[in-house]
Parts: structure tokens; C-alpha cells; sequence
């Protein structure tokens, strides 16, 4: 995302927290288990300028019965 951000761009990313649910996987069409929040923060952070990564709390994606939280990733190149 960088690559194609000017200098001052921004991106953000919306997605699911890592979580080991079979049924997400399966129902969702997840192809892999989402990611840690810190981890993202920790990669942008090679790549940007300004990071914030932070879980947007009483939002959940729901399935089978089970909840995974969300986070936002703000970045500043």
C-alpha cells in the first residue's frame, strides 16, 4: 500500500482479529486466520510514517454462534 500512497497518504484497514474458528473459516470463506493487531501495527511501522492499530470495541463479525472481534488500522505515509 505504500508504494502506491504520495507522500501524507493514507490507508486504512478494516478486518477480523485472529481467531482459530473452524466455522469462519468454512462459512466466510476465510483462507487464512486474520491477523493479530500488533502484528500489523509492527509491519506498518517498517512502512509508514504514522501507524495506529486499534480493535473497535462492541463490533463483532458473527457466525455459528461465535463472535471474532474487528480492528482498524490508520496509516500516514
Amino acid at each position: 500500500m505504500s508504494k502506491v500512497l504520495k507522500t501524507h497518504g493514507k490507508a486504512v484497514i478494516i478486518d477480523l482479529c485472529e481467531h482459530s474458528f473452524k466455522a469462519f473459516k468454512e462459512e466466510m470463506g476465510d483462507i487464512h486466520p486474520r491477523f493479530k493487531p500488533e502484528q500489523i501495527e509492527k509491519n506498518a511501522k517498517n512502512f509508514f510514517t504514522k501507524v495506529s492499530v486499534e480493535k473497535l470495541l462492541g463490533i463483532c463479525c458473527s457466525s455459528s454462534g461465535r463472535s471474532a472481534e474487528l480492528f482498524i488500522a490508520y496509516m500516514i505515509k
